[in-house]
């Protein structure tokens, strides 16, 4: 089981109802902690003697309304996302000052459904200062890059156009959709996987949010492509609007109102 998968299921543990249901049209705790893992991803410095340092200090900022929305899991979310990042940093085999921690902070400045992720190297044996801590090495570690940001967009739900097709050949790894809240899962075929809300749709999302024909996964080579048709409300994966992405396992789409988690299985 992935460390996403495992955030997952202490998050059900937490929340105890169906995401989709809590979390509709706000900030999804999936949505951060996939921005959490590319941000220790990003933000690592290579050392010498082929050691990378990833940050060990994260703040999560949300608007009003997310933050209001997520307050009473507040404590407990920070730190499982804490616990998350430090077993994705141990994964990959980075390095970290101290113990890894994740604050959640409210930012007026930021509508709902947006979030921002900054992060920083802390060395608990240097005063607190202005300056980039130096790594274990010697060499200062890198700078933060400016923060993540995640987007929801409106419900109109007007029709796009788009291209339809459908291959039946299987690969070697199984490519699935899990919708979140009712768990449906949708294994994906070589080829085009056409999600929407229409009846031509080879996943259909009864969503009012969702175009008829709004996002194409494509699974070509074993990789699985996921491909905006021009949707009215456009498509994100982990909280960025995409045109095109190649998509990770456990990565999270978001269309209208519908969260969906893809998963690659083994062999």
């Amino acid at each position: 089981m992935g460390v996403l998968q495992r955030f997952e299921r202490r998050l059900e543990g937490m929340v105890g109802l169906a995401f989709a249901r809590i979390f509709k049209g706000k900030v999804h705790p999936a949505e951060i902690a996939n921005a959490l893992q590319r941000e220790a991803d990003e933000q690592r410095s290579v050392l010498g003697e082929g050691r990378v340092l990833a940050p060990n200090v994260y703040v999560v900022r949300l608007g009003e309304a997310d933050y209001g929305h997520l307050a009473q899991w507040s404590d407990q979310l920070a730190v499982e996302l804490a616990d998350m990042v430090t077993e994705h940093i141990e994964d990959e085999g980075y390095q970290v000052f101290d113990k890894v921690t994740v604050r959640l902070e409210r930012d007026d400045d930021l509508p709902t459904g947006v979030f921002e992720v900054s992060s920083q190297v802390a060395d608990p044996a240097r005063p607190a200062s202005g300056h980039v801590p130096a790594s274990p090495t010697g060499h200062p570690s890198l700078p933060p890059l400016p923060p993540l940001r995640g987007r929801v967009a409106s419900d109109t739900g007007r029709q796009s156009p788009s291209v339809v097709g459908r291959a039946g050949t299987r690969t070697g790894a199984t490519h699935v959709l899990v919708v979140d809240g009712p768990g449906t899962r949708h294994e994906l075929t070589t080829g085009r996987n056409v999600i929407g809300r229409g009846t031509e749709a080879d996943i259909r999302l009864p969503d009012t949010g969702v175009s008829r024909k709004h996002v194409d996964v494509v699974l070509e080579q074993g990789t699985a492509w996921a491909e905006d048709l021009g949707s009215t409300n456009g498509t994100l994966v982990n909280g960025r609007r995409i045109t095109r992405h190649a998509l990770s396992d456990g990565d999270v789409i978001r269309i209208g109102h519908s969260v969906l988690v893809y998963r690659q299985d083994g062999a």
